[in-house]
């Protein structure tokens, strides 16, 4: 089966495994612990999300048509490769799991308020279960379309936003002696970037990904960032921080505060914003469910790959029933979050270290 993906398609894979759930709450993250200066927290961290992406991105392409399964035996050795694949296929399974049962709590509080947490799950899970069957190149399609919508209603949505804010809502802008609380906030808003490693599972070819895939990797984390700045801001200048703080759901929460009568039958941007998370958190969770199959089949070799399919399904539908209260799942979202700083920062730096010493770049050339 050809699975070659060309640059563009990967960085839209990018854009689809990182933009999802974690938009939502972010405005509220962001103001808890920068304040007004939040804006700076997020460039901070943009630019460390940038330096990591490159570094995934260098492995993918020094190590041509494999993946981190390959490719870390090469380096470190099968067994410290294994420990990393029970990571990898842990932390894909819980990230795809968790924000399965978190949407699905979303979803039934704001649109279906009388539908079983459980019947969005499995609806949920039953959609992804066909998309990831198609296999990758379906599924870059479907994140190259859908992610250039993310990104067009997405700007109108937040300038429309800003057109019905107060400039003074957002000073002061920057409080030098504040720096090291802009810094410190970094760790608070981690889950919205995570997703990175997904460039670990997707084997770059040596025809069909040039030195251009870094410039394009890179080029969409820096879009995502101004986009996270752009909703932070945007937020902000509609509800303030004192406002803001108070709603977990603080972008959806902003949005229908706000009417503007010269969108005629758009006014209400609910209407239009609901859709276009539901299909960004869709690219989401195809991708985590398919880092985790996938991860696991190459673990697992001798399981038929249906059944991988089948015991992983079932085993997320188990999983996401477990927790009682929005509030569990919020712990278990944060400690995927510190798992995902593991999946990609730890185990691509020593990848990336053994690349060098052992000169396997200068190899590929």
């Amino acid at each position: 089966m050809n699975n070659t993906l060309t640059d563009r398609q990967i960085a839209f894979i990018l854009f689809g495994i990182v933009v999802g759930y974690g938009i939502m709450p972010m405005a509220k993250n962001v103001a808890e612990g920068a304040g007004t200066g939040g804006w700076f927290t997020l460039l901070i961290a943009t630019i460390i999300s940038i330096i990591f992406t490159y570094m995934v991105t260098y492995l993918g392409y020094v190590h041509r048509n494999k993946t981190i399964y390959e490719y870390s035996e090469i380096l470190v050795g099968k067994f410290l490769t294994k420990i990393f694949m029970i990571i990898y296929i842990v932390y894909f399974f819980l990230f795809f799991t968790i924000i399965v049962r978190m949407s699905s709590e979303v979803i039934r509080l704001t649109i279906l308020l009388k539908t079983p947490v459980w019947v969005l799950c499995l609806l949920f899970l039953i959609v992804v279960y066909y998309a990831v069957s198609r296999g990758i190149r379906t599924i870059a399609r479907i994140c190259e379309i859908y992610g250039l919508m993310i990104i067009i209603f997405l700007l109108i949505i937040q300038i429309s936003i800003f057109t019905q804010g107060e400039i003074v809502n957002l000073k002061p802008f920057f409080v030098i002696d504040d720096i090291k609380l802009y810094i410190s906030a970094i760790s608070t808003i981690i889950f919205p970037f995570i997703g990175i490693e997904i460039l670990t599972v997707i084997p770059f070819d040596k025809k069909e990904n040039s030195k251009r895939l870094f410039l394009y990797n890179i080029l969409i984390i820096a879009l995502i960032g101004f986009l996270y700045i752009l909703v932070v801001q945007s937020c902000i200048s509609v509800m303030g921080v004192d406002g803001i703080i108070l709603y977990k759901d603080s972008l959806l929460a902003t949005i229908r505060r706000i009417d503007i009568p010269y969108l005629q039958f758009f006014r209400r941007l609910d209407g239009i914003f609901l859709p276009i998370w539901i299909i960004s958190l869709f690219c989401t969770l195809i991708l985590a469910a398919y880092g985790s199959i996938f991860l696991t089949g190459k673990l697992f070799k001798k399981f038929q790959h249906k059944k991988i399919f089948f015991i992983i399904f079932t085993a997320s539908f188990i999983v996401a029933q477990i927790p009682r209260t929005i509030n569990d799942i919020e712990k278990l979202l944060d400690y995927t979050s510190y798992l995902g700083v593991i999946v990609v920062a730890p185990i691509p730096i020593l990848l990336f270290i053994a690349t060098k010493v052992k000169k396997y770049d200068e190899k590929s050339k």
